[in-house]
Formats: C-alpha cells, structure tokens, sequence
C-alpha cells in the first residue's frame, strides 16, 4: 500500500514537471523555459525515484533486522532445548549404564549363589542316595516289610532325579560365570556318540525306543573337551528319550560339512515343539507350552547348558521342530575344530 502511494505522488510529480513542456500557453511557462521544463521533470522524477527507493531499502532493513532477531532468538531457543535433551539422554544414559552393571552385578550373584547351593546340596543328596540304595539292596538284612524297600527305591530315584537337576543349575551357573575351562584334546566323534548311546541306551530299551547311530569312522577328529562333547550329546539323547513315546524312533549321525566342519545331529519322531515355543526352550528355565511338555519334569536347562557348550567351543546348536513330527538338534564344529587325516592320524 505505502509503496503505491508514494508511485502515484511521483507520477503526479513527473507530470507537473514536464506539463510546461508540453502546453506552452501554460502559467508555469512565465517562469522556467520549455527546455527548462524538462531538466525539472527529470530532476522532480529522480528525486522522487531515489526518495522511494531510499524509503523502501529502510523498510527492508527494518525488517530483515526483525528477522534476523527473530531468527536469533529461535536460534537461541533450540539450543537450550538442545541442551536440555543432551544433559537428559546423558542422564538417562548414566541410568541405564547403572541399570546394566546392577543387572549383571546381580546376575553374576545368582550365579555364585546357585554354584555354592549346587555344592551344599549335592554332600546331603549324596547322603540319601547312599543310604536309599543300601535299603533297597537290604546290605544289612532283609527288611521286615517289603514296602520299605520299595519305598526306598522312590527316596533313590527322586534323589538321583534332584541330584542331575542340581547338576544342570551346577554346569549353567559356571558358564555364566566364566568358569568353565575347555580341556580340548583330539576325539573320535564315533567313540564319544557311542559312549553316550551307552549310557542313554538303558533307559531307551525300557521305553522300547531304538537308537540308531550313523556315523562313520572315517570323520576326521575333533580338537574338543571330550566330557563337555559327551555331556551335549548325551543331554540332546536325554531330551530326545524324553519326549519321544514308547517305541519311538532316535537317530544320532554325524557328517563333513563343505566347509571342513562336523555336525552331529539328534532326530527324533517325538512330540515336537511348535515353532512359536523354540526360542522359550533355547533360553535358560524355558520350557515349551505344549501340555505333552510339561508332563515331564526337569528345569528347562538341557539345551541352553548344550547352547553355551557349543559357542565356547566356537560352534552353533541348531534346533529343527515341528509339532506331532519330531524335532531335529544338530550340534556345528567349525572347521578349525577338524583335525586334517594326517593330523588324525598322528593323534591316534
């Protein structure tokens, strides 16, 4: 609006200045000449021209000086709430920082405790198994009545049963706890399977279940702790006899990968696990939520103590599953694990 304004005055102006010069009979022509005439238009117009632009250059620094403050002060604003956020995620991560050393500061205690429970059990439990099995074998004497014995036997079998869960808590706590140490020595992958078959197979035959072990001797050894080797395959046969009915079917082989690896794989055709419960049964005390699972008693520690075995030794535990069809567990050896034929060779 101010700038039309101030064109229409000049405009008004230019023609005042430059009417003499066209209407001689003009009044204004008594006092300035024609040629005259134009020299004021020119000198009206650009004064005018020069006051407006002068005018308008004010007006727009004005106002990018309210602008520049304005910025400065949104300026000004962000970085307090800048700073504001910082030192709040800066708390917040001191907090969490804090959180996570309590979390393992107290999961470090659960694990020595666990460890020094395991260890106090075990001397009373060895107790009653001791004595229950003394009774029941009547070493000193028949017994009076024949339910002593039998009852005896109850007080060994659920003693044994609380004594090997005692020793899952025992084996987890000190993988928790750094405190496991690899003994690694070459093995034959045949003898380890075969001495867990054997010590499994008992158990088997009186659910009429049938082990088959595929693996052939010709494997290369493997560089690992031959007790933790035993112990996984003989927690995943455990698992297996678990969960697999009477008269069931166990396979346990072992093949060369591509890579120069080992797998040893245990399938079953047992109950299954449905695929939304395999990570539940991989972590610590998981357990699946089929009702056929929680029939049979036990800590849930088997595969995660198997797991933690596994990553010590540099490999991978792989679980395969589906519900009513069996479930497959393959334990990977890197290829650093296998020892070459001349290497083998020399080891025997």
């Amino acid at each position: 609006m101010r700038v039309s304004i101030i064109l229409s005055c000049l405009l008004l102006l230019c023609l005042l200045g430059v009417m003499p010069a066209f209407h001689g009979d003009s009044p204004f022509t008594v006092w300035v000449s024609r040629s005259d005439a134009f020299v004021v238009g020119a000198i009206v117009f650009i004064s005018c021209f020069t006051g407006m632009m002068v005018a308008h250059l004010a007006m727009a620094h004005e106002r990018a000086e309210r602008e520049a403050m304005d910025l400065a002060s949104a300026n000004a604003e962000l970085e307090r709430l800048a700073c504001e956020r910082t030192q709040s995620l800066s708390e917040k991560v001191v907090e969490l920082e804090q959180a996570r050393a309590e979390a393992v500061e107290a999961n470090a205690a659960k694990s020595r405790f666990l460890a020094a429970m395991s260890h106090e059990l075990r001397t009373p439990l060895n107790a009653i198994l001791g004595f229950s099995e003394i009774i029941q074998r009547e070493l000193y004497g028949s017994a009076s009545d024949a339910r002593y014995v039998e009852y005896a036997g109850f007080i060994h079998q659920s003693g044994s049963h609380l004594l090997s869960l005692i020793g899952d808590i025992l084996d987890l706590s000190k993988v928790e706890a750094g405190k496991v140490e690899l003994h690694c020595v070459p093995v034959r992958v045949a003898d380890v399977v075969d001495e867990a078959c054997h010590l499994a197979g008992a158990r088997a035959a009186e659910g009429g279940r049938n082990i088959t072990v595929l693996v052939d001797d010709g494997l290369p050894m493997l560089d690992v702790d031959r007790r933790a080797m035993a112990q996984m395959v003989l927690n995943l046969l455990s698992n297996a006899m678990k969960f697999t009915p009477p008269n069931g079917a166990i396979i346990v082989s072992a093949v060369l990968g591509v890579d120069g690896g080992i797998s040893i794989q245990v399938l079953d055709n047992g109950i299954g696990i449905a695929r939304a419960d395999i990570p539940k049964v991989l972590a610590d005390y998981g357990q699946a939520t089929n009702p056929e699972v929680r029939k049979h008693a036990g800590t849930g520690l088997g595969l995660p103590i198997v797991s933690a075995l596994m990553v010590l030794h540099g490999g991978t535990l792989e679980l395969e599953s589906e519900l009513g069809r069996g479930t497959s567990v393959s334990l990977n050896f890197p290829a650093a694990r296998s020892l070459g034929r001349g290497q083998s060779a020399l080891a025997a």
